[in-house]
């Protein structure tokens, strides 16, 4: 009897054991900032998610998580419709990431007829959240601009060492930032002192 349970344990030993390594293999293998595929039609795919081709619904399921849905509006500027999950888990970093979707401005003027009153954001930026039926219909919405921040401030060396050389920099003396752009994979770079880096990944070819 003392052997059976010996046995019993050993497997229920070697079952967690395998769990943890599962757990661990599929950390290391989940997709990473720095990990951008330039897809046949010219635009990045980065977290599984393919600009200009993967919609709302589906970067949902890659990401595993529900996103909330706002419209934004400020003065000379193109509205924009944008999903965020404040936080999310990717290959062992946490970050907050932003997803812009692609809906013609004709809708998104119908979508504020329906929304809840604006909110003054710090940006200046007007948002509205949206009803229930819009949040619906933006299932099959492009996703066209990705904006990750992670929680851990990158350092300009951390970002060389992941993406090389920038082929571009500019200072943005108005918000006291440096850009750096990867041209060749649609990605910008913002560092701002005391701030969280901000990554953002466009299209390519629109």
């Amino acid at each position: 009897m003392a052997k059976f349970f010996i046995g019993l344990l050993l497997i229920v030993i070697s079952i967690i054991a395998l769990m943890f390594v599962a757990k661990d293999q599929q950390s290391q293998h989940a997709p990473m900032p720095w990990d951008v595929t330039i897809m046949p039609d010219g635009n990045p795919s980065v977290f599984t998610i393919h600009l200009g081709t993967t919609n709302y619904q589906q970067a949902q399921e890659y990401l595993r998580q529900y996103g909330k849905t706002a419209a934004f509006t400020e003065a000379e500027k193109a509205s924009t419709v944008e999903a965020f999950f404040d936080s999310i888990h990717l290959g062992g970093l946490d970050a907050k990431l932003v997803l812009n979707l692609a809906v013609p401005q004709q809708q998104i003027d119908l979508m504020l007829t329906r929304a809840a009153q604006a909110r003054i954001q710090p940006s200046g930026a007007r948002r509205y959240d949206l009803s229930n039926q819009d949040n619906a219909a933006l299932i099959n919405a492009k996703v066209n601009v990705i904006t990750y921040i992670p929680s851990v401030r990158l350092s300009q060396d951390m970002v060389t060492f992941r993406f090389g050389d920038p082929t571009k920099i500019e200072h943005d003396n108005e918000t006291d930032s440096e850009l750096w752009f990867y041209a060749e994979i649609g990605l910008s770079v913002r560092f701002k002192q005391g701030e969280k880096t901000i990554l953002q990944y466009q299209m390519i070819n629109n």
